[in-house]
């Protein structure tokens, strides 16, 4: 046990053979101590445990049941995003783990701390912290590998690359299977991953697991939060009856719950819904609403800004209104370098100003916007802007081409499943 911890150590500080074994021992000597083929001399494991930080000549190697629930207490504590208790409780087993070297309990400390560390700073782990992770999970209980899992899936879901996120999410599920443990996280993770790639049936569907998890552990935030992705969902796949109830319930039922964040993406969301079902008055009325809690916030108001401007241009029939919003969406997008509506806005721009079939504006349709928004992993707008690249085609009668773009348009969400399963 020694030699693995050793090793684990070692690794942690990023130091070879070598680098440890210097004016200790040899190299060959030091890597038969970490593979435990041999015991080395009290003496040996004093001066490797200085050179490492780590007391050798008195290792607790015991499993501590009270260590591993506080480890677990914390993991439940940053799901809750409850700051005050997952503070205290990581100086709480960080002292613990500071007596108690567990190569067991440690390894679980180490992936706890990284799920800790994304939760406070919302941004991906450093190539440093995903290599510990790695280098420790052949030598790891069933329990690191499933928050290992979980961990690295959110560290993808932080890059956008939900592609990897799901597999890794997948990967979680499969683990806990097999443990005594349940987590409501990590089928709300798979429903927002699901969503983010545009597959709303898969979404929904762990969405719904979500929910019924968090109704009986009266988690009343992420209640809301499921049923606004469920709301979600239910628009993009075209039910817009079920997603107008949903938004309008969440509003009836849910609304003092509700932080000005939340009610902003409701009011938003019961726009769009509007929008597409041909209601622009009522679409313009909660857009506007929606606008107004953004702005309360600070938050992002770009999106909002665009379907202003759309739902003023095809359901208002006024170009005013919708140059209006379209140029302030213009200069946010542009502060803020949100390529998404960058794009989104100049094809909008365009299609007011009657300039689609320019040869200047095809050319950056095709070689700049629609690729970015494939990159980008949107699927829809990926989609539509092929569709209209195919249109402008057809009417300038570039018959092989338009037909090449809607087979693309029509293909890509298969091949997104083909690259997931």
């Amino acid at each position: 046990m020694k030699g693995q911890l050793i090793k684990q150590h070692r690794k942690y500080r990023d130091l070879t053979l070598e680098e440890l074994a210097s004016g200790i021992c040899s190299a060959s000597y030091l890597s038969k101590i970490e593979h435990n083929t041999i015991n080395a001399s009290d003496e040996i494991y004093r001066l490797l445990g200085e050179k490492l930080n780590i007391k050798l000549d008195n290792l607790n190697e015991e499993f501590d049941d009270n260590i591993y629930e506080q480890l677990f207490h914390w993991h439940e504590a940053i799901k809750f995003k409850d700051t005050e208790l997952m503070d205290k409780l990581y100086r709480t087993c960080k002292s613990s783990l500071a007596k108690n070297h567990n190569i067991e309990l440690a390894n679980l400390y180490k992936v706890i701390l990284s799920r800790y560390k994304l939760a406070a700073k919302s941004k991906p782990l450093s190539k440093k912290t995903l290599k510990e992770l790695h280098d420790v999970f052949s030598q790891s209980s069933q329990e690191y590998r499933f928050l290992y899992y979980k961990t690295i899936g959110l560290h993808y879901f932080l890059l956008a690359d939900y592609k990897n996120a799901i597999k890794h999410f997948h990967s979680a599920d499969e683990v806990l299977e097999q443990l005594p443990l349940s987590d409501h996280e990590l089928y709300y993770h798979l429903a927002l991953s699901y969503n983010r790639l545009r597959m709303y049936v898969e979404s929904n569907y762990y969405a719904e697991i979500a929910l019924d998890s968090y109704q009986n552990s009266l988690n009343y935030q992420r209640v809301t939060d499921c049923h606004i992705l469920l709301a979600i969902n239910f628009n993009c796949l075209e039910v817009y009856h079920v997603a107008e109830r949903l938004f309008l319930k969440l509003l009836r039922v849910s609304k003092n719950q509700l932080n000005l964040t939340e009610q902003g993406k409701v009011y938003h969301n019961l726009g769009c819904v509007n929008y597409n079902q041909g209601k622009y008055e009522q679409a313009l009325d909660y857009l506007q609403e929606a606008l107004d809690f953004k702005k309360k916030q600070g938050i992002s108001t770009v999106s909002t800004l665009f379907l202003l401007a759309e739902t003023h241009y095809y359901g208002n029939n006024s170009e005013e209104s919708a140059w209006e919003y379209l140029s302030l969406g213009e200069a946010e997008a542009l502060q803020s370098n949100d390529l998404k509506y960058i794009h989104k806005l100049f094809v909008l721009k365009h299609i007011i100003l009657h300039t689609t079939h320019k040869p200047s504006f095809i050319e950056k349709l095709e070689k700049k916007i629609i690729p970015d928004f494939r990159e980008l992993n949107e699927y829809e707008d990926y989609k539509e802007h092929l569709e209209l690249l195919g249109e402008i085609y057809y009417e300038k009668r570039m018959y092989k081409k338009c037909s090449m773009l809607f087979i693309e348009a029509n293909r890509y969400k298969t091949a997104q499943k083909k690259d997931l399963y």
